[in-house]
């Protein structure tokens, strides 16, 4: 009988869905009930710039013994390398490049041509084939992409390394048999398709997507992607391995995962992943709550109790890193209690970073419906205060007019976005600021209890950033 590889999305999806708030304990969670399902890979989410993501991935690492774990990378050599410095400590690491390959996606969704997807992909596979034994190429949309670029965008990545390919089905509107002449006429177009790896990813908006995968395997596929979430975006684990278990011999298909726990593993999963995780807070995206019992700091806290706290998350920051996170924990306890999430906002904020060149000493605000908005800041910089006092059209807009006048010096606003990290009228706010100077975009991270604080410290992250570069 044919054996058929399970690789589960489920971390990966949720990482994509802001509302799902999964904290640090509940991912791994998740991944060590996949694992004890026996699914044979373990997909994860991006690798941010974030350091909450790395510091993720370096823990599933180590914890992970039977599951491979692999890591999506989009189109570039710098992701490439920020997820392999995350996931090279595992037992078995696999880099994904996901290449969009219709024209929808490639031009609207991606805004990019195809000609730079094709040079872009060829690369970033050849960059991950070179650091890590193990890669992936997954064809976005592919059931939609012009044949012949698609054939390219595969001999390409098979040629740059690619172990296995993926083919998606991201409308979910095949009928099994139309999925399987795709599959034929791929095959036929890519002759080495034969000598790597098919993996298919079906969307499952008619309901067919157990029955096309299973089809799809009679035909060439020795990959299927499942999804233990709650919905219908993704092929459901728990369909699959049923029509598996329920007609596996009249298939010819065999799988390794633990049927017989597999009723009991799938609630628990639906347990962690479909919980009703709430969004009332005024930033309008929640990404969690504060876990049953969790264990709350105060002003009084020591830094050993929180170096505690911290690596009972399952972070590890050096002491210099560790100073930065304390300092930044002083100045949020004196407004409100500290629980685990707002600890894990602050080290993806704070460790790792370069030293930081500007810093904010502090900032008054006056905004109001009859009034101009006004900021003043006072910006430490090598002990030398840079003061200034801006107007512009709203607090923060006013805000960072105030940086540009105290650096003397103006930046291309990219993207600005605010959401929170924590939930309650005493959320922390994290903001994320995009600036473009010479050519290359630089992001920028910040946290507070008010969201102006997160957007100005945002803006001076993104600034070191490009500062620090230039004096490189």
């Amino acid at each position: 009988m044919k054996n058929i590889a399970i690789a589960d999305i489920s971390l990966r999806e949720s990482g994509q869905q802001s509302t799902a708030g999964l904290s640090f304990k509940e991912k791994l969670e998740i991944a060590k009930l996949l694992e004890k399902l026996r699914v044979d890979v373990v997909e994860t989410g991006y690798v941010s710039e974030s350091a909450a993501d790395a510091a993720f991935i370096r823990a599933l690492s180590t914890t992970l013994e039977r599951s491979a774990i692999s890591v999506p990378v989009q189109l570039d050599s710098a992701a490439a390398e920020r997820a392999w410095n995350a996931l090279s400590r595992a037992k078995k690491p696999r880099l994904d490049v996901i290449v969009p390959t219709s024209t929808v996606q490639i031009e609207y969704t991606y805004g990019l041509k195809p000609d730079v997807v094709r040079t872009r992909a060829a690369e970033t596979v050849a960059k991950c084939a070179a650091l890590c034994a193990d890669v992936e190429v997954t064809a976005e949309d592919a059931t939609r992409a012009e044949p012949e670029f698609l054939a390219a965008i595969l001999r390409e990545a098979i040629a740059a390394g690619a172990k296995t390919v993926t083919l998606c089905d991201s409308l979910g509107e095949l009928f099994p048999e139309e999925l399987a002449a795709f599959i034929e006429r791929v095959y036929a177009d890519v002759p080495e398709l034969k000598t790597v790896a098919l993996s298919i990813h079906c969307k499952d908006t008619l309901g067919l997507a157990a029955a096309s995968a299973a089809k799809a395997a009679t035909v060439g596929a020795a990959q299927i992607k499942t999804s233990a979430g709650a919905g219908d975006a993704t092929l459901s684990l728990e369909q699959f391995l049923n029509v598996v278990q329920t007609r596996g011999e009249y298939l010819n298909l065999t799988v390794g995962a633990n049927l017989t726990a597999l009723r009991r593993t799938c609630r628990q999963l639906e347990t962690l992943l479909g919980a009703d995780r709430g969004t009332g807070t005024a930033f309008g995206k929640a990404v969690g709550s504060t876990e049953s019992g969790d264990v709350q700091l105060s002003a009084e806290t020591d830094i050993l109790t929180l170096r505690l706290r911290v690596e009972a998350l399952g972070y590890e920051v050096t002491d210099e890193d560790l100073t930065r996170v304390y300092a930044r924990f002083t100045e949020v306890a004196a407004s409100k209690a500290v629980d685990s999430r707002d600890i894990e906002a602050l080290v993806a904020e704070t460790a790792g970073q370069s030293p930081a060149t500007y810093q904010l000493a502090s900032y008054v605000i006056n905004s109001g419906s009859a009034i101009t908005a006004t900021a003043s800041l006072q910006i430490q910089k090598d002990g030398a205060e840079l003061r200034a006092l801006s107007m512009g059209d709203g607090p923060i807009d006013a805000s960072f007019l105030a940086i540009e006048d105290a650096l003397g010096r103006k930046f291309e606003l990219e993207d600005f976005q605010i959401r929170s990290v924590t939930e309650g009228r005493e959320a922390m706010g994290d903001a994320l600021v995009k600036l473009r100077s010479g050519g290359k975009l630089y992001s920028g991270r910040g946290l507070s209890t008010d969201i102006v604080g997160a957007s100005i410290r945002a803006y001076l992250s993104a600034v070191n950033k490009i500062v620090n570069e230039e004096h490189a």
